[in-house]
């Protein structure tokens, strides 16, 4: 999984965009020493925004009967995004990782994103590998959107404090087009060799806390 593209998407897209470990792999962050900074092209309109998952990788994710559906249940994402949510559309990306989209083309997109590698320590190297290419791409990103003139307020962090994860990062962003806020939280999660993220865009209203995914990673965590 490549979170450099999450980035990208997440910012210029304006929805959380988690790209689904097309690949087994899981997501690079930022070293623990978070980064903020103004990345990435706005969209000049403020579409409706969608949740997509965007494979990153011709890797193969293995097969799970996990259900990315029960990992955050459509009672939690309405807890958590302070809408209300009924059964979320489920999908799968090109590479085998399985989705979850709750209120797709809404105002409170929420998305899970679940993906299995063959083993811990084949999904622990990519997470290290993609920090680099994490860092390039905002740089990148970062120069686009001053030559627009847009601002965009974007936070990634390592966390440790996440009940049951052996790597975790939390990723925040804002903006305001046309007087119009957006922003959105996400968390990407890895526990052995299973991959999970989830986050939730609101155009016009409040993400969750970051406090208040890490929460819930617990308990999605504890369901892997």
């Amino acid at each position: 999984m490549n979170l450099s593209k999450v980035v990208v998407l997440l910012i210029g897209g304006c929805a959380l965009a988690l790209p689904a470990c097309g690949s087994s792999s899981t997501p690079a962050t930022q070293p623990a020493s978070s980064a903020s900074t103004n990345t990435t092209p706005i969209p000049t309109a403020t579409p409706a925004p969608t949740a997509t998952a965007t494979p990153a990788s011709s890797a193969t994710a293995v097969a799970t009967s996990l259900d990315p559906c029960q990992l955050v249940t459509a009672s939690e994402a309405s807890s958590l995004a302070g809408t209300t949510y009924t059964a979320g559309v489920e999908g799968t990306t090109s590479g085998g990782g399985k989705t979850c989209v709750y209120g797709g083309a809404t105002t409170h997109v929420f998305e899970v994103i679940l993906a299995v590698a063959s083993d811990a320590s084949t999904a622990q190297a990519d997470w290290a590998q993609e920090e680099g290419q994490v860092q390039s791409d905002l740089q990148q990103g970062l120069a686009a959107a001053q030559s627009a003139g847009v601002t965009v307020n974007f936070n990634i962090n390592d966390v440790s404090n996440v009940s049951g994860a052996d790597m975790a990062a939390v990723g925040t962003f804002s903006v305001s087009i046309s007087g119009v806020s957006i922003g959105g939280t996400a968390i990407y999660l890895l526990k052995g060799p299973t991959f999970v993220a989830f986050s939730d865009l609101e155009v016009g209203g409040t993400p969750p806390s970051t406090s208040a995914m890490e929460a819930q990673a617990g308990t999605t965590l504890g369901r892997v």
